[in-house]
């Protein structure tokens, strides 16, 4: 851990000694008065910052193995970054070198082109992180609808240690509600939070239930069972109702 650390800090180093040093040469090579001798350096040293950078952070994210979907907007950003590099490279050798522009002239040029490149990738940016942030926020709601379905299964297992006709009808619609959540829409709609919390609540009471009835005696069993029987189908027809409010909601925000 410590040998990455040292790695990663020495990389940002490097990130900020090079441009240093590359307009320093620039600066050194026009005999320190050339102003565009010194814009050129300044332009190369923005350039190489930014490369060194974006070669870190793709570092970095490999690392933590970020999300798939932020490879569209890295390849993007990386994109953007090598036009950039490369007009800079041109500006430099073709506007300071061989035109020999003015100062002012060659110091707007780049002024520009920099101020287009930051925005661009700013832009990119932040919508990369939209969908990162986005994607992040559903594989949350998927995870939970997998415990949710879990759960169920997990109170089937404790169905199945016992024994009886009936209990053989409770677990057909024990499974009939599994599939139900399983087959759910993972994304709810925030006008159904509480309707969420309730399918929730009402589950924990379903696993007490059944927990219940292995612990009554024969003569009590069958009432319980047909309260558990009537519970499972409240809970699926939540569940129904839930879907359907979330079908019609989506529709009306589309």
């Amino acid at each position: 851990m410590t040998s990455k650390v040292a790695a990663r800090n020495g990389f940002w180093l490097a990130a900020l000694i090079v441009p240093v040093a590359t307009i320093l040469l620039f600066g050194i090579i026009g005999g320190l008065t050339d102003i565009n001798a010194w814009v050129s350096g300044i332009a190369v040293g923005f350039a190489e910052a930014s490369v060194l950078i974006f070669i870190g952070s793709c570092i970095h994210q490999r690392r933590r193995k970020a999300a798939s979907s932020s490879a569209p907007f890295t390849i993007a950003m990386g994109f953007i970054i090598g036009v950039y590099a490369v007009s800079v490279i041109l500006e430099v050798i073709l506007l300071g070198s061989l035109f020999k522009l003015s100062g002012p002239a060659y110091l707007k040029i780049h002024a520009m082109t920099l101020l287009g490149f930051a925005v661009v990738l700013v832009l990119v940016s932040l919508l990369g992180r939209y969908v990162a942030g986005h994607e992040e926020k559903e594989g949350e709601l998927t995870a939970r609808k997998r415990e949710t379905v879990a759960w169920i299964g997990a109170i089937r297992g404790k169905l199945n240690q016992l024994s009886g006709e009936e209990i053989h009808s409770l677990d057909r619609d024990m499974a009939e509600l599994e599939e139900t959540l399983r087959y759910s829409d993972p994304i709810p709609h925030a006008s159904l939070h509480e309707v969420e919390i309730l399918i929730r609540e009402k589950i924990a009471v379903l696993e007490d239930q059944v927990t219940l009835i292995g612990e009554v005696s024969a003569e009590a069993r069958q009432g319980v069972t047909e309260e558990t029987a009537r519970m499972i189908r409240d809970i699926l027809r939540t569940v129904q109702d839930r879907n359907m409010q979330l079908l019609h909601a989506k529709a009306g925000s589309t």
